[in-house]
């Protein structure tokens, strides 16, 4: 295997089709620096996103959704330096959104929630791919980083040099990253009309209590799946699961901070976990499907070995993390909290 003599990652570069070289701090998968041109208002994001002791859930959801489309929007069209950022926040609100609809999905119409997740999920899925060739370059360099004077430093070093050789052109990148945004401005405009218009026909507890227990109870049997079959596609439904109920949980913050706040940490952090251990199986895959072209047979074994091992390191630490985030049933995790609904809505009438 012929690998890179004295070269380091600082000075690793790439060529674009005009044949000029970029130092590997200017390449597409770094992320880029600067603030957004245009500033979101500085209320607290986090009260913004919840519910409101002196609304109706249905108002609480349109004011939520609203508030998600419209960050998302400013994103795109108050374009900043740092562009990767956007995107990462619009995804974030799309994810947002979808948990917000599962939330009161057993009691809106089932028409209404079918077009809008299938509309969301078209979202998603047209940025997943900058998403995925930006986070897959950025696992590898990070990878190679922490290699240092081992003996898969050359295989990790020529694997990265392939990556930037055969990844996409960086203006051609942008240009089409721009393209996809401004379709889904299009598409975020089109929900918000919708999340505007949608009928809760049930109030307090009753609207929430049923797709939160779902959700949690998902959760809870993903991560007894993919802790049972240990694959990528299994902790990747997991995630998704946690996700969601993160972000329910995010939105029913204020009504028992107490013992909300410590189970959203833990959540965050075990999604923080499943997430770089789904970023390593998209390496993984997007390797294996081509090995000649990212340095050959022995370098990509060697650099998918250090990808599982880490795999199998962040899955030990999900497994416990789980086991003790989700120790309790769903029902009864669901009836807690709305005994805590109920006390701190209070007499209030609407």
């Amino acid at each position: 295997m012929k690998q890179p003599s004295t070269q380091t990652l600082s000075s690793l570069a790439y060529r674009t089709q005009t044949g000029r070289s970029w130092p590997v701090k200017e390449a597409l998968w770094q992320t880029e620096t600067g603030t957004p041109a245009a500033q979101l208002h500085r209320t607290s994001a986090k009260s913004l996103m919840q519910f409101r002791v002196d609304e109706s859930v249905r108002d609480g959801l349109a004011r939520i959704s609203g508030e998600l489309i419209q960050r998302a929007l400013a994103r795109i069209e108050c374009a900043g330096k740092n562009r990767a950022e956007d995107l990462h926040q619009v995804r974030v609100a799309i994810k947002r959104l979808r948990a917000l609809l599962r939330l009161v999905r057993p009691v809106i119409s089932e028409a209404f929630c079918d077009r809008e997740n299938r509309r969301l999920k078209d979202i998603a899925d047209r940025l997943a791919f900058f998403r995925d060739t930006t986070v897959s370059r950025q696992t590898l360099a990070t990878l190679a980083r922490s290699v240092a004077a081992n003996r898969n430093e050359g295989a990790f070093n020529l694997v990265l040099t392939r990556f930037v050789e055969h990844g996409p052109d960086p203006s051609g990148f942008r240009v089409r990253r721009e393209r996809a945004l401004r379709h889904v401005a299009k598409s975020l405009a089109e929900s918000k009309r919708s999340f505007e218009n949608m009928l809760v026909p049930r109030e307090d507890w009753q609207a929430l209590g049923p797709g939160l227990q779902k959700v949690y109870g998902r959760a809870r049997n993903r991560m007894l799946r993919a802790l049972s079959y240990q694959t990528p596609e299994t902790f990747h439904d997991w995630r998704k699961q946690v996700k969601y109920l993160y972000y329910q949980l995010q939105m029913l913050g204020s009504i028992s901070p107490k013992r909300l706040e410590p189970m959203l940490r833990r959540l965050r952090k075990l999604e923080d976990r499943l997430g770089e251990d789904h970023d390593l199986a998209v390496l993984e895959r997007l390797l294996c499907d081509g090995r000649e072209q990212y340095g050959g047979k022995r370098a990509v074994k060697w650099v998918v070995a250090c990808l599982v091992r880490q795999s199998k390191k962040l899955r030990r630490e999900t497994a416990a993390m789980g086991n003790e985030i989700f120790r309790e049933k769903p029902r009864k995790f669901v009836d807690k909290l709305g005994k805590q609904w109920t006390e701190w809505r209070g007499s209030t009438n609407f």
